[in-house]
């Protein structure tokens, strides 16, 4: 069980803006229902100004989940995700700091007497809940009604986290660090309820992948495992706000009898599934800004957050030499050095180091753009991992994954697929990118297409290539690849049609 500290902890000057912020919200959590509204909605369209890259991370995820509207639907749902949330703040704060009896009136409660009967067996109450913008204040309506314990994940910010913890104990029996799995097992073997949400990416370990909204997303197994040890009646709880009113809807679920089962992969499957559907009820009311496809059977390479800030990370000359040992050096220009590590990955190093929160353009960030660039048109291309800046040695580092085949140089001339390639270099014009010298070193040869090597060759235009520029580039590769004059009519040919040129204005 989680022991919150003594606010006197945090009077040091560091911590005086959270202050500043729980005091405003403190404020905006006693004034009426209406006021706390219009207050959270202009939270989060400041939180959605603000916070490019959870508006990057939010439209991302309504791209995935709902395919079926169109651009400006879903620019309009991931607005009033952003409303729902700042909202949701709000409600929280008021789930921390008021008394709960005086919410009763504003709930719905529909299963509360199966989950009553549920507990009365003696085998505890499992309850799978979900990341909504009413989380917390859907803590405080079901105490109202029913004792519970709920695990949680820690806030990086301490005096903020002492808060919540405060605020949630005032309203929980129990709460159990999300790492503490004796705790919360122990609680369900009393015969008690425990709130438990596996909603997010935690990454691979302890998890299958299983399908949410149609894609893969790493699902934690931990619930079934809550509900097998001691073969607990397990509920699904969806809280939601009903419109602007001041009332909410509370709805336990009852799990199939199929669930738990003797295969993880099918009881992930199954919350998600249930999930999903309490999801779709007030699809805004759902935390969107949270990476929940990031971790991918294909590794980081697949996840579908392209355009995110990459990590920097500061390293010991000793820390640094850990790393590459073992390393294969696999060339060297201009003191930049490529190397394949051990594992897998390959590093590029470069002199003088990066400036964590600079926007200047070092070697290593331009790598690292022209590369999300290409992948966020739908171009194959080489992941950065990390950043690395070593200050002892003035160096920095760029971690980056391949893609798997062979390089178009290491093909004999004859079995080089030149239709393919002449589609693909005509689908990189007319997306904008353009390489005036190519030549085969530039490609990798994948399953599906091709994959460019080093992206820094590559220039994006943000608008189709121009005529003059094309027929360098085409001319430029063909001769690079010491094609006969058949072989290039050829790629011509494909070249026009994929780009939809004339053949004389592709020549």
């Amino acid at each position: 069980m989680q022991t919150p500290p003594p606010f006197r902890a945090f009077i040091g000057i560091k911590y005086w803006p959270t202050w500043l912020g729980l005091g405003l919200l403190f404020i905006l959590a006693w004034m009426p229902f209406p006021v706390r509204i219009k207050a959270g909605e202009i939270l989060g369209q400041l939180t959605c100004w603000l916070g490019k890259e959870r508006r990057y991370i939010t439209a991302t995820n309504i791209a995935i989940c709902f395919p079926e509207l169109n651009a400006s639907e879903q620019k309009a749902l991931v607005q009033q995700c952003f409303q729902e949330n700042g909202i949701g703040l709000i409600e929280t704060i008021s789930s921390w700091v008021r008394k709960k009896d005086s919410f009763k009136s504003q709930v719905t409660m529909i299963g509360l007497d199966k989950l009553k009967a549920a507990e009365a067996q003696g085998n505890g109450v499992l309850l799978i809940g979900a990341h909504y913008s009413t989380l917390d204040f859907g803590g405080i309506l079901l105490s109202i009604f029913h004792s519970f314990a709920a695990t949680y994940r820690p806030h990086g910010n301490a005096l903020f986290d002492a808060f919540m913890l405060r605020g949630r104990l005032s309203n929980c029996d129990e709460i159990f660090d999300r790492n503490d799995i004796r705790g919360a097992f122990r609680h369900l073997k009393q015969g008690k309820t425990l709130w438990y949400a596996p909603d997010q990416d935690y990454g691979p370990r302890h998890a299958v992948f299983a399908p949410f909204f149609g894609r893969p997303a790493a699902t934690i197994t931990a619930a079934s495992r809550f509900a097998k040890a001691n073969n607990s009646p397990t509920f699904l709880i969806r809280h939601h706000r009903i419109g602007r009113t001041a009332q909410y809807e509370m709805e336990l679920l009852p799990f199939p009898d199929s669930f738990p089962g003797n295969d993880e992969l099918s009881d992930a499957s199954i919350i998600n599934s249930m999930v999903e559907k309490a999801i779709r009820h007030y699809p805004a009311q759902y935390l969107w800004m949270h990476k929940r496809f990031k971790t991918q059977p294909g590794g980081k390479p697949m996840s579908p957050y392209i355009d995110i800030a990459t990590p920097n990370h500061r390293l010991s000359e000793q820390q640094y030499t850990q790393v590459i040992t073992g390393a294969q050096k696999v060339s060297e220009l201009q003191e930049v050095y490529d190397y394949k590590l051990p594992s897998g990955l390959w590093l590029r190093q470069y002199p003088g180091t990066i400036n964590k929160r600079s926007y200047l353009p070092h070697p290593a960030k331009i790598f690292d753009r022209h590369a999300k660039n290409l992948r966020m048109q739908g171009f194959e291309a080489i992941t950065i991992d990390n950043f690395f800046r070593i200050p002892p040695m003035k160096l920095s580092a760029a971690t980056y994954f391949v893609p798997s085949g062979p390089m178009l140089s290491q093909l004999p001339r004859k079995l080089v697929p030149l239709q393919e390639l002449a589609k693909f270099i005509a689908k990189l014009h007319n997306k904008g990118f353009y390489c005036k010298n190519p030549g085969p070193d530039h490609f990798i040869i994948t399953e599906d297409s091709f994959a460019i090597l080093d992206p820094t060759d590559f220039i994006f235009e943000h608008k189709p290539v121009s005529l003059k520029k094309r027929r360098i580039g085409i001319i430029n590769l063909l001769q690079n690849l010491a094609l006969e004059k058949s072989e290039g009519d050829v790629f011509f040919s494909e070249y026009a049609k994929a780009a939809g040129l004339k053949v004389s204005q592709a020549g």
